[in-house]
């Protein structure tokens, strides 16, 4: 069973000095045992909780929600008041659930266990209605904001998924089953062209049509530093393009951009890559490795056969450009 500590840890010294010099022993007194949960407000997808509280010599700084079911127990999330709400539940489905209190050092016991089941999920095919288009703000080098208008269902309050497509790539989903009209992102990667559409799911399991689709390129890494290079082709290896991070920092994710002088069409590159027209960018999420400072990526440029190697412009690392080396 995985135990954890209560949120305010930390805060609890282990002896407490007096202005005389003495030393108090170290609190070693669990909080009393809360009340057995009750189960209110069910529907197909949501519950509240609520228990008598627990008492503590100290204080009790949190409660810990954990599920019972077939092959043990788990911990699910915390609060600091004696109810929780649960969303996201699977409709007509059986949920069992236990409480136990922290004072910052010591647990108490589990509660009495509460078993619910939620709602069936009402019987229809009528989809959502589309949400609006995602609209960007707050937009970094590796973060954006995006609200939109909410979509509308006959039976229940839909969530959202939301797809994104990189580059012209192709659309993926990003981020599932949100309740609310808006989402921050992180992680995204810097100086890159994503388009971003939602579809609505209601409770049933009926899809909307998808929402129209934004356009945002994340802003460029002020802080990005590299210095770029080109090696000609030989006859074992491609042409490639030299990028060196001059740092200050490692990157965990990154974009190289270039353009091609002429009617250059690119086969195949190391890294996830795109091509528009004569510019092309190439990226990586890092989320298996870094671009350490003074690393050197080797971007090999396997160009389709017929069209002849020659050396790119404009070289930029996340949107920085580089210096000739």
């Amino acid at each position: 069973m995985v135990i954890r500590t209560g949120l305010a840890a930390a805060l609890v010294a282990l002896t407490t000095a007096t202005a005389a010099g003495t030393v108090t022993p170290p609190d070693t007194t669990p909080p009393s045992v809360p009340g057995r949960p009750v189960a209110t407000q069910v529907t197909e997808t949501s519950a509240l909780l609520t228990w008598r509280p627990s008492t503590d010599d100290t204080g009790v700084v949190e409660y810990e929600i954990w599920y019972l079911r077939d092959g043990g127990n788990g911990f699910h999330n915390n609060t600091r008041s004696p109810s929780y709400r649960f969303t996201g539940l699977t409709p007509d489905t059986s949920y069992t659930w236990m409480v136990r209190a922290s004072d910052g050092r010591n647990q108490s016991g589990f509660s009495a266990p509460v078993t619910f089941r939620t709602d069936p999920a009402p019987h229809d095919t009528e989809p959502p209605s589309p949400p609006g288009a995602p609209l960007a703000s707050d937009v970094t080098a590796t973060t954006l904001t995006l609200t939109w208008a909410p979509s509308t269902d006959n039976a229940s309050a839909p969530t959202y998924q939301l797809h994104a497509d990189v580059e012209g790539t192709g659309s993926t989903p990003m981020v599932g089953g949100l309740p609310e009209t808006s989402t921050r992102l992180t992680r995204l990667i810097p100086d890159l062209d994503y388009r971003f559409h939602l579809v609505a799911r209601d409770v049933s399991g009926n899809i909307s049509a998808p929402s129209p689709a934004t356009g945002q390129r994340t802003a460029a890494d002020p802080t990005a530093s590299c210095r770029a290079g080109y090696r000609p082709a030989t006859a074992g290896s491609p042409a490639a393009v030299l990028v060196t991070n001059t740092g200050p920092s490692p990157l965990s994710g990154w974009s190289v951009r270039f353009s091609f002088p002429g009617d250059q069409q690119l086969r195949y590159a190391p890294r996830v890559w795109a091509q528009h027209g004569r510019d092309v960018v190439l990226w990586w999420s890092g989320w298996s490795d870094e671009f350490s400072v003074g690393e050197t990526e080797n971007l090999g440029l396997d160009l389709v056969p017929g069209t002849p190697a020659a050396p790119p412009s404009g070289v930029t690392l996340n949107g920085v450009r580089c210096t000739e080396s």
